[in-house]
């Protein structure tokens, strides 16, 4: 028996249910597993105890209710399974730093905890060989990029906490913020492309920082920003891709909140979390979301770029 596909079951069945009462006995006995077994296997894959993944789960589906309904709050505490609207509005402040009315009325982009498919972690694609689940469908590549490429735009500093383990971390979205405030001042960067690609750079601008040591208390580096002709700009910050080799990982998503968020932290989880570690890769200590120019105004076309070490520093590290 693959135990993953018994924990994806129960996962699914909480999806399901997750406007009734869940307790672990039943969820253990669909997963053919011991409480003790299932709840400790549960953490190890998921990475949140059971309960406690029921409860984000519920804050995500209040989270769309808030948004898509005018239902009174304490009838979407009632229904996501809250017992009151002040039990809802502690935990919910808890997780994003934010009441619910405060949330419904100016309507941050949150984090929030995905649901899973734990299938993405054991699944091992071959390049130019597309990866179809019932949730996305992405290709990953190597692609040589031959001129280099310059991007002028913003930058920003983000929470460790808020934001790492990708797709597992809650509270305001802090990419989101920058990206409202790139489109604002947009109109005043000059020397921009007008069909030119935008990028999200994670980075650490000071590299005497180990990625590896950095707390949840600390932050990184995000850069945001859209091509330029290459002119240099002394008032905006600049992103160059060198010209070289990269690992690409594509995909498309719907041009919305939380759509894009959710296929960006999926994808991102399977290249860096699955594919390049059993592809036994290193990549350069930073990542580029770039989104491409789409013909169709609801769809979104995205790529993941990483730079891969070169031979001689994967062997003197």
């Amino acid at each position: 028996m693959e135990t993953w596909k018994e924990i994806q079951k129960t996962i699914d069945y909480i999806e399901e249910h997750l406007d009734q009462a869940l307790r672990i006995q039943p969820l253990a006995e669909l997963a053919h597993l011991s409480p003790f077994y299932y709840q400790r296997l549960f953490a190890r894959l998921v990475k949140r105890p059971v309960m406690d993944y029921i409860k984000m789960r519920r804050l995500a589906h209040a989270c769309q209710d808030l948004l898509n309904s005018n239902e009174r709050i304490l009838d979407i505490a009632l229904k996501n399974g809250f017992s009151s609207h002040a039990h809802f509005a502690r935990v919910f402040k808890a997780a994003f730093a934010i009441t619910p009315e405060l949330y419904r009325k100016e309507r941050p982009a949150l984090n929030q905890v995905l649901k899973p498919n734990l299938s993405m972690q054991y699944v091992l694609i071959d390049e130019g060989v597309p990866l179809i689940t019932n949730e996305m469908f992405l290709e990953i590549s190597y692609d040589t990029l031959v001129k280099e490429e310059t991007y002028l735009g913003i930058l920003g500093k983000m929470s460790i906490g808020a934001n790492i383990p990708i797709g597992a971390a809650t509270g305001i979205n802090q990419a989101d913020q920058l990206w409202q405030s790139f489109y604002t001042l947009k109109p005043s960067i000059p020397h921009l492309l007008d069909k030119g690609s935008t990028i999200g750079v994670s980075f650490l601008k000071d590299s005497s920082l180990d990625p590896e040591k950095l707390g949840s208390d600390q932050s990184f580096d995000y850069f945001v920003g859209m091509q330029s002709d290459g002119t240099p700009s002394e008032a905006w910050e600049e992103w160059r891709i060198p010209a070289g080799e990269y690992i690409i990982c594509r995909f498309e998503t719907e041009k919305s909140e939380p759509e894009r968020s959710t296929a960006i932290a999926k994808a991102l989880s399977y290249l860096l979390s699955t594919w390049m570690p059993k592809k036994m890769l290193i990549s350069e200590p930073y990542s580029i979301e770039k989104y491409q120019p789409s013909a169709d105004a609801d769809v979104e076309k995205i790529e993941i770029w990483v730079a891969p070490l070169q031979k001689n520093e994967l062997e003197n590290p």
